[in-house]
């Protein structure tokens, strides 16, 4: 690895332009709700943690996009929050789109549609990372199952640090979450990692387990306290009161400044300290006044 290496921080995963409505609650099942508004804006948990991680340190991302419209737009948006994109694909098929339903009290309720996500190519993956050379990689699980492997084996195998954001949970090989380091997830994600459910046990309990696991874990609990598991011990880190405004995105961007943290030489804890501000800040701003412009009526 280089001593100084241009982006110390590689973002491998997904893009999608979100689709997003306003609504005052999410319907129930088989209930039509009418909606405030609809708005289109650049997402995905990759290109959400890149913008994150770009924040704290130079950051490039790895991911693929459609030759339409919706990839032009997700590639101006990273570029324009700093992001190198010369290993963001264009690939034959659809952009990734997300429908994203948010409610009055700042909840979200989302679909992915992968498109283009999920032709990402492990070797194209590993040729980039190679060329990049980054001390920390992160990833999510919204790129093919081969991908997350890939990634986890090519950091393994040069001794970098692996941060893997477990979400959306699902199952996973043991020599992935073996180097995760940390393990970013939720509560519910947490729990899924240890074949318990919410309320079995405190959270310590299930960091703990997961220790059995993992390097080191951070679990989110939204406005509650963030808790960081290492081998040293168990700490509650706090999270500013906010009035919440959207939640959509912001544990990607606690993610990505994780990540862009602990390349910059940051301890843990201190990293997740700074990465619960930054998605406080987040959750109490529309996503219209964020960084990259106002949404648009599709």
């Amino acid at each position: 690895m280089n001593d100084t290496p241009e982006h110390p921080v590689v973002v491998v995963g997904s893009l999608n332009l979100d689709l997003t409505a306003q609504v005052q609650r999410a319907p129930e099942n088989g209930e039509t709700v009418l909606g405030r508004s609809l708005s289109t804006y650049p997402g995905g948990k990759g290109a959400n943690q890149a913008i994150g991680a770009a924040r704290n340190a130079p950051t490039a991302i790895v991911g693929a996009v459609g030759s339409d419209e919706a990839g032009a737009v997700l590639r101006d948006a990273q570029r324009a929050a700093g992001v190198d994109v010369r290993y963001l694909a264009e690939l034959d098929a659809p952009t990734g789109r997300a429908i994203v339903l948010v409610t009055d009290d700042g909840d979200n309720r989302i679909v992915v549609i992968s498109g283009a996500n999920a032709l990402l190519d492990v070797e194209y993956v590993e040729r980039a990372l190679d060329v990049l050379d980054p001390a920390v990689v992160l990833t999510q699980l919204e790129s093919p199952p081969e991908v997350t492997r890939a990634v986890a084996g090519w950091e393994a195998a040069r001794h970098r640090r692996f941060v893997l954001n477990a979400s959306p949970v699902a199952p996973l090989d043991p020599s992935v979450l073996r180097v995760a380091d940390p393990l970013i997830v939720n509560e519910p994600e947490a729990a899924f990692y240890v074949g318990a459910t919410v309320g079995d046990g405190t959270v310590d309990d299930v960091a703990a387990a997961l220790l059995g696991q993992v390097t080191s874990v951070v679990i989110t609990r939204g406005s509650a306290d963030v808790v960081v598991a290492t081998r040293d011990g168990i700490r509650h880190v706090p999270v500013p009161s906010v009035a919440v405004v959207d939640t959509t995105g912001a544990g990607d961007h606690f993610a990505g400044t994780v990540a862009a943290l602990l390349a910059t030489g940051a301890g843990l804890a201190d990293a997740a300290v700074c990465a619960a501000e930054d998605a406080a800040r987040l959750v109490a701003t529309a996503r219209a006044d964020r960084t990259g412009g106002p949404g648009k009526n599709p």
